[in-house]
């Protein structure tokens, strides 16, 4: 499993989100203990906010790479991206790892979510960018709400047109239950799986993913959230097989949706996600 260190630089943005998916934030790890640590941190992860309209940016990724940083990654919502010099300079410091956030599949849907007229074309200016750059790893990131959750399968066609090396559909609205989302899900994976395009969920809990459990992404970073959440477990989750793994609901989910969940007690994949967990 490869873990990353998370380290939130703020909450500036130039999007002002319906879904905020930062408005809650309890910060993993502060940058200057992981600059002065005397241990040695080879991923990291910077996230906001948008981390790329910090006029230090450059410094911090410099200053983490030459305290032994080999991987940082910057999840973004890529529109600064859309100037080519910014994307070189964040490249040059030693960033090549990018996480874009994504929330529709054409201006008009994207931009209604997003408050702000034109995001959606900055951050497919971004992308379109992103495909001149040479060993760089691109993931698309999906929040998954109530407004998109129908577009869903246009999101993954589109990341897969740009060449995303993964894409990551996070659930993040506590009033779009399970049952609606999760046709859309799974044919995205479908749809990903026929193109030979690495697809992951989160915070979608085993039982509910009934035969595409391998695609979680909790198996591959472990069960540490970004985003604070408020999360519960049913009593009969004690019997589940994957309890040790499973990240648990949202306890507004169960406000809004009741507590809808059984145990998995035996599954056909669970010695090839123990093992994937552990490794």
């Amino acid at each position: 499993m490869l873990k990353y260190h998370k380290i939130y630089l703020g909450n500036l943005c130039n999007n002002k989100c319906i879904h905020c998916i930062s408005k809650n934030i309890s910060p993993k790890y502060n940058l200057d203990t992981v600059l002065n640590s005397s241990e040695k941190i080879e991923n990291i992860l910077l996230y906001g906010g948008e981390p790329t309209l910090r006029t230090d940016i450059l410094l911090i990724i410099q200053n983490l790479v030459k305290s032994g940083a080999k991987r940082i990654k910057i999840l973004t919502n890529g529109r600064v991206l859309s100037d080519i010099n910014n994307l070189y300079r964040l490249v040059d410091a030693g960033c090549f790892l990018f996480e874009i956030k994504l929330w529709g599949s054409n201006p008009i849907a994207h931009d209604k979510i997003t408050r702000v007229s034109g995001s959606f074309h900055e951050t497919i200016n971004g992308l379109n960018n992103l495909t001149s750059i040479q060993d760089k790893f691109v993931a698309m990131r999906i929040p998954i709400c109530r407004d998109n959750y129908r577009d869903i399968q246009d999101m993954v066609i589109l990341s897969i047109n740009f060449g995303a090396n993964r894409i990551i559909l996070s659930h993040n609205d506590p009033k779009l239950s399970f049952k609606e989302v999760l046709p859309f899900v799974f044919n995205s994976i479908n749809i990903s799986l026929f193109n030979r395009t690495w697809i992951l969920t989160e915070n979608f809990p085993f039982c509910v993913m009934k035969g595409f459990e391998k695609h979680m992404n909790e198996i591959y970073e472990g069960k540490a959230l970004l985003f604070d959440t408020n999360i519960k477990y049913n009593e009969k989750c004690s019997v589940c097989i994957f309890k040790t793994i499973c990240s648990g609901i949202n306890s507004e989910y169960i406000r809004n949706n009741g507590m809808e969940f059984l145990p998995v007690i035996e599954s056909k994949y669970f010695d090839d996600i123990r093992r994937l967990y552990e490794s």
